[in-house]
C-alpha cells in the first residue's frame, strides 16, 4: 500500500485522522508543539506541522471510503492520478516529529545557498532538498517532491553529500 494525501477542512487534520483512523484506516498527521500566548495564560498545544493535510495509508479498493470522515475533501492529485508520498519521507516526518535529529558527523564539507543536496546518512538518508542557509546555523530544507511541500530542519551538514543529479 502507497501513502496518499487527502485535503482537509481548515483546522480539522487531527479530527480527520481519528475518524479516518475508526473507518480501520491508517492515517498520520505530522504535529509540531507550540506556544499559544492568550490574553489570560500561555499554553503549549500540537499543531499539525503541514496545515490542510492527512497521510493516508489505503488500497485501491478502500480509496472512496475515505469520503466516509467527515472534513474529507479530496485526495491530492499529482499528473491526473493521487499524489503518493514515499515511506523514507513518511518516516522523515516522523523523526523530526518525535525526536529531533541527531547524527554523528563524518567530517565537515562547505555547501553554498541554494546548492542541491543529498541526505547521507542517519533516519532522513535518501532524502533530497535544498541548502537555504550556509551560517553557523546548520538549516536544511527538505523538500517533499510528491506533493510540493517544503519543511525546514536544522541538520548538521557533515551529514550532507552535493546532489550531482
Amino acid at each position: 500500500m502507497k501513502w496518499r494525501v487527502l485535503y482537509v477542512a481548515s483546522r480539522s487534520e487531527k479530527k480527520v485522522a481519528k475518524r479516518l483512523l475508526e473507518l480501520g484506516l491508517e492515517s498520520y498527521v505530522p504535529l509540531k508543539t507550540e506556544r499559544k500566548n492568550w490574553s489570560d495564560r500561555i499554553k503549549t498545544v500540537l499543531s499539525p506541522m503541514i496545515t490542510g493535510y492527512v497521510f493516508i495509508r489505503v488500497q485501491d479498493k478502500d480509496r472512496d471510503l475515505v469520503f466516509k470522515a467527515q472534513g474529507v475533501l479530496n485526495f491530492v492529485r499529482y499528473n491526473k492520478s493521487d499524489a503518493t508520498v514515499r515511506d523514507i519521507e513518511i518516516e522523515a516526518l516522523k523523526s523530526i516529529e518525535s525526536k529531533g535529529y541527531f547524527v554523528e558527523g563524518l567530517g565537515i564539507s562547505e555547501f553554498q545557498k541554494g546548492d542541491p543536496v543529498l541526505i547521507k546518512y542517519g533516519p532522513f538518508k535518501g532524502l533530497s532538498g535544498t541548502v537555504i542557509s550556509n551560517n553557523k546555523e546548520e538549516i536544511y530544507q527538505i523538500q517533499i517532491e510528491s506533493i510540493g511541500y517544503a519543511l525546514t530542519v536544522k541538520i548538521p551538514l557533515e551529514v550532507l553529500v552535493l546532489n550531482k543529479k
